[in-house]
């Protein structure tokens, strides 16, 4: 084995002479009978070589297009994460200011003064229905003012503190508000069950309460100004011997996805 190693590292340096004896004398293309001997015998090898220096190039130029294909896919990956939590920050940004315009648009119907404020909390028991906003006694908050969202009534201010506020929601078992159809004109109160829906007493049997009817603020009490939309009829429950019967009513606005309201200032004696 080690001879024949020998053997063709003798051929090889013969043939590099050969090959500089020809650069160094190119007017002398004759070589001679061994020289031509010993071309023949590396010819092929020299090709299969060629051939191997060949496959590796393209085996190196492959290995550095896959790598920048590599960084390229990383980048683009990339872009695309950040592309998309933009699209998403457009998109809530687009919402909130949609919201925003509603409830400009309704602070500007309703008139008087009216507080912005952003939910910054909620009650999570299962026994109160309250959240907590982020405007106080210093922004002019007091309890029991009226607080909407653009949809309609939300509820009343509980408690104040210099910088926040809890809201009542219409839908807390301690809240009652005097309503009436806005078809009809029949009156009643609507009562929170501490569940998503609430409770509209004191309706009359004589009158036929159409599914879908809509429910609003009576203003017959200095607490919640006239026209405020309340809720629409869903179910209507006639207990047997009831001088009165009684309305489920599906509130107007949201309430568990609440994020901006506006309270109320006005019919205050601060005005």
């Amino acid at each position: 084995m080690r001879g024949r190693i020998a053997l063709a590292g003798v051929l090889l340096a013969a043939a590099l002479m050969l090959v500089t004896l020809q650069v160094r004398q190119p007017e002398q293309r004759a070589v001679g009978p061994v020289g031509a001997t010993l071309l023949a015998a590396l010819g092929p090898a020299q090709s299969g070589l060629s051939r191997v220096s060949d496959s590796v190039a393209r085996l190196w130029r492959l290995y550095t297009d896959i790598g920048r294909l590599r960084v390229e896919n990383t980048r683009l990956r990339e872009d695309v994460e950040r592309l998309g939590q933009e699209v998403a920050r457009l998109r809530e940004q687009a919402q909130a200011t949609q919201r925003l315009e509603k409830l400009l648009d309704f602070r500007t119907a309703t008139g008087g003064r009216a507080i912005g404020a952003r939910v910054i909390g909620r009650d999570t028991s299962q026994w109160f229905a309250v959240i907590l906003v982020d405007r106080g006694s210093r922004d002019g908050v007091r309890r029991n003012d009226p607080v909407v969202a653009a949809e309609g009534l939300v509820g009343r201010v509980l408690t104040v503190s210099p910088t926040t506020s809890q809201v009542l929601l219409i839908t807390d078992a301690r809240s009652a508000v005097g309503v009436v159809l806005q078809q009809s004109r029949e009156a009643g109160v609507v009562e929170g069950l501490g569940q998503a829906v609430v409770r509209l007493k004191y309706l009359s049997r004589a009158r036929e309460i159409p599914i879908g009817a809509v429910v609003i603020t009576s203003g017959l009490t200095s607490l919640f100004p006239r026209g405020l939309p309340v809720g629409t009829v869903v179910s209507l429950v006639r207990e047997q011997g009831a001088i009165y019967q009684e309305a489920t009513v599906a509130p107007s606005v949201n309430l568990d996805h609440l994020e901006e309201v506006l309270i109320l200032a006005e019919g205050r004696s601060d005005r």
